[in-house]
C-alpha cells in the first residue's frame, strides 16, 4: 500500500512539473532576420541588418510587431528590449514607442500621434479595448497627465497615464536619477517586470546594468483588466504624426518566469543606422584626423 501510495505521489509530481514547464515561454530576439513567431503590421518591417524598425520618418504612420503565440500571463513576466527612437534632422521627433500586452494582435482601430497605435479617441471618455501598455513618449500631452515631453508611463485601457515620470534611470554609482532623452538616436534598455500585483518599469543607457530601483512601480492585477489571461498577446507600437522618427526594436527577450528571463547581450545585437542627414565622409575623416592627433601627442609626451 505504502509503495503504491509513493508511486502515486512521484508520478503526481512529474505531472505538476510537466505542466509547469508546458506553461512557460521564454524567447530571445537578437535579431529579427527569420522572423520566426513574428506578427508585424502596417508600416513596421524587418530591415536587412535585422533591425525591427515599427515606423520610418513619414508622417502619420503605425507600425505594430507582436509574438504571434498567445501566452498565459497569470502571476508573473518579465521582459528586457532595446528601442531606438531616431528624429530626422529639422523635424520634431515622436511619437514614441509602447510595449503592449493585449488579447488580440489587431489594432486596426488605433490612430496614429499621440494614441501611438494602441488608442483612438473614443477610449478617452469610454474605454473599451482591454490593454497595459508601457509608453515611452516624446509629445507633452497634458490631458493624459503627461508630465513634460520626454517620459515613461503605464496606461491601461486609456492613453491617460496611471502613472507617469520624466525618463531617467537611476544610477546605482552616482546614487541618483540620470535623466534620460529619448530622441537621442541612441539605443535604450527597457525593463518591464510583472510579479503579482505590481509592474515595475526601468529604463538605462546601453553600458549600464539594471537599475537597482525602477524608474516606475504600480500596482497592477492583469486579472482585473483581461477577462481571459490565459491567452494574451504581447509585442510593440510605434506611430508618427507631424512629429516623426525612425522607431526601431533593436532585440527582445522575453519570459513568462521572472527567474529565467535571459538578459540581452547589447554587443550582439545590430547597429543603428546612421540618422538621416548624418555626412558618413565627413564622421570618417574626423574619426581619422583625431587618432592622428593622438599619435602626435603620444610621440610628444614620449
Amino acid at each position: 500500500m505504502a509503495s503504491r501510495l509513493l508511486q502515486f505521489l512521484v508520478l503526481f509530481s512529474i505531472h505538476l512539473i510537466s505542466l509547469t514547464s508546458q506553461k512557460e515561454t521564454r524567447f530571445v530576439y537578437e535579431n529579427f532576420l527569420d522572423r520566426e513567431d513574428l506578427y508585424l503590421d502596417a508600416s513596421a518591417k524587418v530591415l536587412p541588418s535585422g533591425l525591427l524598425q515599427l515606423t520610418n520618418t513619414s508622417k502619420y504612420q503605425i507600425g505594430h510587431a507582436f509574438y504571434d503565440k498567445p501566452l498565459e500571463l497569470s502571476s508573473s513576466f518579465s521582459t528586457h528590449f532595446v528601442c531606438a527612437l531616431v528624429p530626422k534632422k529639422g523635424v520634431e521627433g515622436g511619437h514614441g514607442i509602447a510595449f503592449l500586452v493585449s488579447p488580440s494582435m489587431d489594432f486596426s482601430h488605433a490612430q496614429p500621434t499621440r494614441y501611438l497605435g494602441v488608442f483612438d479617441a473614443s477610449t478617452l471618455d469610454s474605454p473599451s479595448s482591454h490593454v497595459l501598455a508601457v509608453e515611452l513618449d516624446t509629445i507633452w500631452n497634458p490631458e493624459f497627465k503627461d508630465s513634460k515631453k520626454n517620459h515613461v508611463g503605464i496606461d491601461v485601457n486609456t492613453p491617460t497615464s496611471l502613472r507617469v515620470a520624466p525618463a531617467s534611470y537611476y544610477s546605482d554609482i552616482e546614487r541618483k536619477n540620470e535623466n534620460m532623452n529619448l530622441l537621442s538616436g541612441k539605443p535604450i534598455q527597457v525593463w518591464v517586470d510583472y510579479e503579482g500585483t505590481v509592474l515595475n518599469v526601468s529604463i538605462a543607457p546601453p553600458k549600464v546594468q539594471k537599475p537597482s530601483r525602477p524608474l516606475l512601480s504600480h500596482p497592477i492585477n492583469l486579472a482585473e483588466i483581461f477577462p481571459n489571461i490565459s491567452k494574451l498577446y504581447v509585442g510593440f507600437s510605434a506611430a508618427t504624426g507631424n512629429a516623426v522618427s525612425d522607431q526601431y526594436i533593436v532585440g527582445w527577450s522575453f519570459s513568462t518566469d521572472r527567474g529565467s528571463l535571459q538578459r540581452l547581450d547589447i554587443s550582439r545585437l545590430a547597429e543603428l543606422p546612421y540618422p538621416p542627414g548624418t555626412d558618413k565622409k565627413l564622421l570618417a575623416l574626423f574619426i581619422i584626423l583625431f587618432g592622428c592627433l593622438a599619435i602626435v601627442v603620444s610621440a610628444i609626451l614620449a
